[in-house]
């Protein structure tokens, strides 16, 4: 009897190990990934895939997540008087301007160290803070990308002119003010290296701000950055109103982490970024080119592409120092704009010189500052005469006669 209560036993036990009860059944819970049709799994499968994928080909090409750094000391900055080339030339502009007897700063302030550098954090600012009716969209219609604006920032500004109360006017006494412009300008969406750099006139740029940016030099052939005094989003008017950058703006937002972010376009379509590369370092003269600018990856219509592309510095010429693509023509209207007016700035104060004749500015209606031109037999460059407003048909030997 024993025996066979024992072996009960050891069979009541061997069928609860190999027939367990289902178990009890889950009440508000999510269903498990198994429990997913198969048409899901598959399609979970994919997208996992694909992201994957996705993500190993951007981080070979992405920016290092490093935090900016930079060694570039602002406090002694060298001062860029008379860095203008005739051909292109790190650290300088190659301008196709090259006799400057406008007006500018009237006096020296204390930033400057009286050693050819300058203290920028030492820099005045012309005080102010004010709001404009901004008016400023950017659009691809065929190979081209089209700006349209009124010339006012996305920022407030300086008050202009400016104020004998506002500490600026004992340096500069700026006496333009700030004008709505009527800004087109069309751009190759899709830049491309020329065979050589080309020289830049007075504007070389539009930024996303909506505003145009200067090069380097103020109408007197010195460091605008260093000498004149802007608002604290660094920016003044020139003469006919047209309010105008000739360094990165303070205002301009940036990435906070590897390579910065696109700031605007030089007028040969290509890209101008902030100061840091793509491993967050601050650029300086010595990593970019003759133009100011490099070939790396940066994100380019909303994907990461390798490219030419210039970049925004603290030191001289701050931004493009000659063109490495094609200039594109700029077509304006309204007052001040279809000048350079950056070698022109404080004409105002100087005073307006006769004007050149129609025929010579005639001859320049839709090129830029360094364009070839002709007038009758006579060839010669679009440039913009001294002490006036207007591009113009300049022979090689001088401004044409009234």
């Amino acid at each position: 009897m024993k025996r066979v209560m024992f072996l009960f036993v050891i069979s009541f036990l061997l069928t609860a190990c190999l027939f367990p009860p289902p178990p009890a059944p889950q009440t508000g819970s999510a269903p498990t990934t198994e429990s997913q049709p198969e048409a899901n799994d598959q399609s979970s499968q994919n997208q996992n895939q694909a992201s994957t994928t996705s993500e190993a080909e951007s981080e070979s090409h992405s920016h290092s997540d490093a935090p900016h750094t930079s060694d570039v000391d602002l406090t002694r900055l060298e001062v860029g008087d008379g860095k203008y080339s005739t051909s292109p030339q790190v650290g300088y502009v190659f301008s196709c301007q090259t006799t400057f007897n406008g007006g500018g700063a009237t006096g020296t302030g204390n930033w400057m160290n009286g050693d050819g550098t300058w203290n920028a954090l030492m820099k005045a600012v012309v005080d102010g803070s004010v709001s404009w009716p901004h008016e400023f969209t950017i659009s691809i219609q065929g190979d081209q990308r089209v700006f349209t604006g009124n010339g006012l920032p996305n920022h407030t500004t300086g008050t202009y002119p400016i104020s004998p109360n506002d500490d600026a006017y004992a340096v500069d006494r700026n006496p333009n003010s700030i004008s709505q412009q009527n800004v087109t300008v069309s751009l190759p969406d899709n830049p491309t290296v020329a065979n050589q750099p080309s020289c830049v006139g007075g504007e070389i740029g539009i930024m996303l701000s909506g505003v145009p940016m200067f090069n380097a030099f103020d109408a007197q052939g010195l460091d605008a950055g260093a000498h004149e005094v802007q608002d604290s989003c660094d920016g003044h008017p020139q003469q006919s109103g047209v309010y105008h950058y000739h360094s990165l703006s303070d205002c301009a937002t940036d990435t906070t982490t590897g390579h910065s972010a696109l700031m605007g376009y030089a007028f040969d379509g290509f890209g101008i970024y902030g100061y840091y590369d793509s491993n967050g370092e601050e650029v300086t003269n010595e990593d970019l080119d003759e133009c100011h600018g490099h070939t790396e990856v940066v994100e380019w219509d909303g994907q990461l592409v390798e490219m030419y592309h210039y970049h925004a510095t603290h030191e001289f010429p701050y931004t493009v120092g000659c063109f490495k693509g094609t200039a594109s023509v700029r077509t304006s209207g309204g007052q001040g704009q279809g000048q350079q007016g950056g070698q022109n700035q404080q004409g105002g104060q100087t005073g307006q010189g006769q004007q050149p004749p129609q025929e010579a500015i005639d001859a320049c209606v839709g090129l830029l500052q360094g364009a070839s031109c002709s007038v009758g037999n006579m060839t010669g460059t679009c440039m913009t005469p001294p002490n006036t407003s207007q591009l113009a048909c300049v022979p090689a030997g001088g401004p044409p006669g009234p």
